[in-house]
């Protein structure tokens, strides 16, 4: 069994970052899976939750089960994140682009856990379809500079639709592309975005 899952942040000044995205796309993946999950109830628990949390930055995870059971959990998140540079590898084995978990967030992660194992040595890792086009990596979608724009590859290449990835699209800061795998080169530059943790920077390795 499975459950759905959405990790968003949360700080004393913000409250939770892009909230309503990611109770939208909660209920998208629950209508998929046929989960009973009620968005006003999601939200209430998440207030709920903030109003604990104090004044320091927060991780929180939002869990829906099979049931439609929801829990909340936070852990202390270091924000603005650690400017470092990442390592960042490229998977060995492909992904399948009509696998539904690609595609919505939840606790079933053996295809992100099997990219951590073949590399161990990097930060994150990239994630390529069966097409040989780049999807996400495993805990963030993927932006590169291609021609001087700032390009992401597009949902049916087979990757989760962020939250983050959605309002940079909104807002015209990037734009959706298929960018081969093959094009990628060691010592690239390429970015991590996730709502949690925001943009990361790291080089191919």
């Amino acid at each position: 069994a499975f459950e759905l899952l959405e990790t968003l942040r949360w700080t004393p000044d913000e409250g939770y970052y892009l909230l309503e995205r990611h109770l939208q796309r909660l209920a998208e993946s629950a209508a998929y899976f046929d989960v009973m999950v009620d968005k006003e109830n999601a939200a209430a628990q998440l207030a709920a939750l903030a109003a604990t949390l104090g004044g320091s930055p927060q991780r929180v995870r939002l869990l829906a089960a099979q049931s439609g059971t929801l829990r909340c959990e936070a852990s202390p998140l270091t924000w603005p994140v650690e400017a470092r540079e990442l390592r960042i590898g490229l998977s060995q084995t492909p992904v399948d682009s009509s696998d539904p978990f690609l595609f919505h967030k939840t606790t079933h992660r053996a295809v992100y856990e099997q990219a951590r194992r073949q590399r161990p040595d990097c930060d994150d890792v990239l994630l390529w379809n069966e097409h040989g086009e780049l999807t996400e990596s495993t805990i963030a979608n993927v932006v590169v500079e291609r021609d001087g724009e700032l390009v992401t590859p597009p949902l049916d290449s087979g990757l989760l639709a962020g939250t983050l990835r959605a309002e940079l699209l909104a807002q015209g800061v990037i734009r959706e592309a298929p960018l081969a795998a093959s094009d990628l080169h060691p010592g690239q530059w390429v970015w991590l975005i996730n709502s949690v943790r925001g943009w990361r920077i790291g080089r191919l390795c």
